[in-house]
């Protein structure tokens, strides 16, 4: 573990120059919104999109809506017409954490929890079958990512986030061609656009002694040095999947994505705690990679009305290894090392298995529950205050209801509970060792127009 020396460092008015050389050596530890904070337990995407999949938690094998965009290009061909389709999800999370000092004690002496957390994942798409009967085409705009949190700014996890935010949008063309009446293919190819921001604390006295976060007296506080990022950038991916139906009560379902490399730019400001200090500028590169990720899953009616549904899905995350974030000449001097700073992520691979069961009621009311695994790629060692889970369980339950031939609406309601943490090998500085536990409580609603 790093330690950078107190001395010669002064925060004040003609101080700035010097505190950046602490807060510049350390801007990889701010920077925690990067990576981690979008890695959401089994992938870099949020997978809930549609009814059928919040509600059954199982799409693969009969992806029978517009987002088959995102979760299995070739279910388009399970479309006729055209068809507008609108979801949105919004989360609420419930989470709780406490540090070990030194001696193994859990401070603070009460929970530290988010003063505000959300999440939103909308889609908009639309599909037509062009007036034929094999050849489907789609397009559609969405933020599988989307979310934000503030922290206290009074807590010790000051020195670890105070502010995030996380947003990445698609827009995806696809086009599925149905080969036979067995055997479907499908492709799409997406823009991405990415913004990540962050923003934390920092103090040589807390990098020397850890324990010196839970001291809040002014001999430590007016060290402290605030340093927010703001990085920005464009990637693309494409899709590929295929559905195979044996028989008309069996759909078969795989999928592809690619995965990416990602340089996100923007500045950085460095300033002091006090009000006279005047705030350094700059601006920094970060560069990781996007796993890729295949998916496969089954759809079965074992009995009339009855749908059983099982998918697999798994993200190659361990091209993470290490994250690089290279700033300019104004603030390099200061990082040393040619201006890069690496910092050690350590991600194994991921997965996700979920199993759900669809009655149809009536012909025109499905009826949906669902249950899933979901593991993290992120080990104890570099996990992060934004991202606390080492893996994600949830259930769920769904409706939805064709209410004319033109029109179809669902509603869904989904709860995850994350592993209990308990953390103590942290390698970072300050380091994340401590205890917490977190759940969330995921609505969603959509709408499909036949038009």
């Amino acid at each position: 573990m790093n330690r950078f020396p107190t001395s010669g460092i002064t925060v004040g008015r003609t101080g700035s120059t010097r505190c950046g050389r602490f807060a510049a050596g350390l801007l990889a530890c701010a920077w925690v919104l990067s990576l981690p904070g979008d890695v959401l337990a089994g992938g870099f995407h949020t997978p809930d999109f549609g009814t059928r999949r919040n509600g059954m938690l199982a799409v693969m094998g009969k992806p029978d809506d517009v987002t088959a965009v995102f979760h299995n290009v070739a279910g388009l061909t399970l479309l006729e017409g055209t068809n507008l389709y609108l979801t949105a999800q919004y989360t609420y999370a419930d989470l709780g954490f406490r540090f070990y000092d030194s001696k193994g004690i859990l401070r603070p002496d009460h929970e530290i929890t988010p003063v505000t957390s959300w999440a939103i994942v909308p889609f908009l798409g639309v599909s037509s079958d062009l007036g034929t009967k094999r050849l489907r085409v789609a397009l559609a705009v969405y933020a599988p990512n989307l979310y934000g949190a503030d922290l206290p700014a009074d807590e010790p996890s000051r020195y670890h986030l105070t502010k995030g935010f996380f947003f990445a949008a698609h827009l995806t063309g696809a086009v599925a061609w149905k080969v036979t009446d067995k055997f479907s293919i499908g492709a799409g190819i997406s823009a991405v656009y990415l913004v990540m921001q962050g923003t934390q604390f920092m103090n040589p006295l807390v990098n020397n002694n850890p324990d010196l976060r839970f001291d809040s007296s002014a001999k430590v506080r007016d060290w402290d040095i605030k340093v927010a990022l703001d990085g920005r950038g464009w990637t693309w991916d494409w899709n590929v999947g295929l559905l195979f139906r044996p028989i008309p009560t069996l759909g078969i379902g795989m999928s592809f994505t690619s995965g990416a490399d990602v340089s996100l730019e923007g500045p950085v400001t460095i300033r002091a705690s006090r009000a006279t200090s005047v705030p350094m500028k700059g601006r920094q590169t970060t560069t990781f990679a996007i796993p890729f990720c295949l998916r496969a899953g089954i759809n079965w009616e074992f009995v009339k009305d009855f749908e059983l549904g099982l998918d697999a899905s798994y993200w190659h995350y361990q091209v993470n290894q290490e994250q690089q974030m290279k700033v300019d000449a104004s603030i390099a001097s200061l990082v040393g090392s040619g201006g890069v700073v690496r910092t050690p992520k350590e991600f194994t691979n991921s997965w996700n298995v979920s199993v759900g069961l669809l009655y149809r009621v009536i012909p025109q009311v499905d009826l949906m529950i669902g249950f899933q695994r979901d593991a993290s790629p992120i080990p104890t060692r570099t996990m992060t205050v934004e991202n606390l889970n080492r893996g994600l369980t949830s259930v769920s339950m769904g409706v939805r209801w064709r209410a004319a031939h033109w029109v179809t609406v669902g509603l869904t309601y989904m709860r995850t509970w994350a592993d209990l943490l308990v953390l103590q090998d942290s390698v970072l500085n300050p380091p994340t060792n401590g205890k917490g536990h977190g759940s969330m409580s995921h609505v969603a609603a959509d709408l499909l127009f036949h038009l």
